[in-house]
């Protein structure tokens, strides 16, 4: 399992593409005027992006058609920020995107656009500073107030996550939980032991947005050691403890990552693997204990390469218990007998 490229966009993502949690969080956080407009029915999520592939990195969206109460469609775009500032250009993206969608949807047929559907769109920001943006093109044109109330509007709504209590971020629990690990983590990269086990607690017990959401803590989390994952896990879900403590380690192996508690933990899982499988674990177990020594101790010299090739089932077991704290490279192979 490799690291997602950006872990904010990826979280985002597993939550708006449900739609159950998208309707939830779009009814939320539009204006209540708005949000009145629209029908029951579940908005539905179209195909394609929208933004420019410069942007790809710090940037990403979501098309979703919904239906208004008179029956009419209309288009709910929303657009992921995970720059660390607000971006000046966000009033003129907004616009060019719209504009790609309303030809997108007029396609050949010109008589359309004299019927375009309305685009809401939506920022979902979370960086350090609070939004600072005009949120309509209208407010940077270089004019007169009396000038500007003879133009037509495009405005769109902004919620600044970072800034919004936690209660005020979702009445659902797990809409909530994601987008507070959102507002604390992608501000900072770093959160209380506290807001963690309040945020893995409103995660739907044992689901794939929980895993998702633990994915996304073990990721960007840049402090969080082994014991405090722990204790996250014994005080969120002390009924699944073992589980949660499991489910870290296995991503910390993926993660390459090489600190010596989350090796021990990844460790115990790789091993308990490789017993029950045939050669082919065996062979996974091996380089996953090569990369461990080489993450700790830098490129490993021929000679312990080869030692380490020809280790046995249960020595290999051993040497990935002694690899988690051995002063060097020496200590794990030696023989614990032999003292």
């Amino acid at each position: 399992m490799s690291s997602p490229a950006n872990p904010h966009d990826a979280l985002l993502r597993a939550l708006l593409d449900d739609p159950r949690h998208a309707a939830t969080l779009l009814r939320e956080q539009l204006p209540p005027a708005l949000a009145a407009r629209l029908s029951d029915a579940a908005p539905t999520l179209e195909d394609g992006s929208f933004i420019d592939e410069h942007l790809k990195g710090t940037t990403s969206d979501r098309l979703y058609r919904v239906a208004l109460d008179d029956g009419r469609p209309a288009f709910l775009y929303v657009l992921l920020e995970h720059k660390s500032q607000p971006d000046p250009r966000t009033p003129l993206q907004l616009l060019s995107y719209m504009v790609r969608i309303w030809d997108r949807h007029v396609g050949q047929d010109a008589a359309r656009v004299r019927r375009l559907p309305p685009i809401v769109p939506l920022v979902l920001y979370h960086g350090r500073s609070r939004w600072s943006v005009p949120v309509s093109v209208v407010d940077c044109l270089d004019a007169d107030d009396d000038l500007r109330d003879l133009l037509r509007d495009f405005r769109y709504e902004v919620r600044d996550l970072g800034h919004c209590p936690p209660d005020a971020l979702s009445e659902a629990p797990a809409v909530r939980a994601v987008l507070r690990a959102l507002a604390t983590l992608g501000r900072t990269g770093d959160a209380s032991l506290d807001v963690l086990v309040e945020i893995v607690a409103e995660l739907p017990d044992g689901s794939l947005l929980e895993r998702q959401v633990v994915r996304y803590i073990l990721h960007v989390a840049r402090t969080l050691t082994a014991e405090d994952w722990r204790a996250v896990a014994a005080r969120a879900r002390p009924d699944r403890e073992a589980s949660m403590v499991s489910l870290a380690a296995q991503e910390w192996m993926a993660q390459g990552r090489a600190e010596g508690e989350k090796l021990g933990e990844a460790r115990g899982e790789a091993r308990g693997e490789a017993r029950g499988e045939a050669r082919g674990e065996m062979r996974a177990m091996r380089q996953a204990l090569r990369r461990t020594l080489t993450l700790r101790f830098g490129p490993l010299p021929d000679d312990v390469a080869t030692r380490l090739d020809s280790l046995p089932p249960d020595a290999l077991d051993s040497a990935f218990d002694r690899a988690v704290t051995a002063p060097d490279l020496a200590a794990v192979f030696q023989d614990p007998l032999s003292h």
